[in-house]
């Protein structure tokens, strides 16, 4: 659905934006869509890609309001990672050169809350955080928490007037060279 796109885009923008300005005052060596990555094993092996954000959208109810209107309630996640060669522990209390998962949640919370990026959504809210991973991996000891932000949307069924309009094509043939109008020497006649 393009809503949830433009919505994962908006969030990502936003997080990058503010990790590259200085504004978090730590930068982030990925914002990005998560596109499964967790599940590649070599994943956990290529620790340049720490401290990470990852969004999507973790899935949506819905709730008939009329025969042609459903409310929608998307829920989006962003998930951030950390590590550390220290211990798990400042994976998730940082340390005083590099963001603890707990300061990223923070400030992606911070960054994301009253948030509608322009969209016909209600503001984001921010909702449950998961401990996804807190191990370690030979020496380095990695974080990795989800935090999730809801929203609403209306969603309109087109009528059928305009189901047929999207099946329609309309052409214009015009058979005299310069001649934009459409007249009677337009009309061609089958015999």
């Amino acid at each position: 659905m393009l809503i949830y796109a433009q919505l994962e885009d908006a969030v990502i923008d936003r997080l990058t934006a503010s990790a590259t300005s200085g504004a978090l005052g730590y930068a982030l060596a990925e914002v990005a869509s998560y596109g499964g990555e967790f599940d590649d094993e070599t994943f956990w092996t290529q620790v340049r890609r720490f401290p990470a954000a990852w969004v999507t959208v973790a899935g949506e109810k819905v709730k008939r309001l009329t025969e042609r209107k459903y409310l929608c309630s998307p829920t989006l996640m962003v998930l951030v990672g950390t590590r550390n060669v220290r211990s798990e522990r400042q994976t998730r209390h940082g340390t005083v050169s590099s963001p603890g998962s707990y300061q990223i949640l923070d400030d992606v919370r911070l960054l994301l809350s009253g948030m509608d990026f322009d969209l016909p959504i209600k503001p984001l809210s921010p909702g449950p955080v998961k401990t996804l991973y807190n191990t370690r991996i030979g020496a380095e000891a990695l974080s990795v928490f989800s935090i999730e932000f809801l929203t609403e949307y209306v969603f309109t069924l087109p009528d059928e007037a305009s189901e047929v309009d999207w099946l329609r094509v309309g052409l214009n043939y015009y058979l005299l060279p310069g001649d934009a109008l459409a007249d009677a020497s337009d009309l061609v006649t089958l015999s």
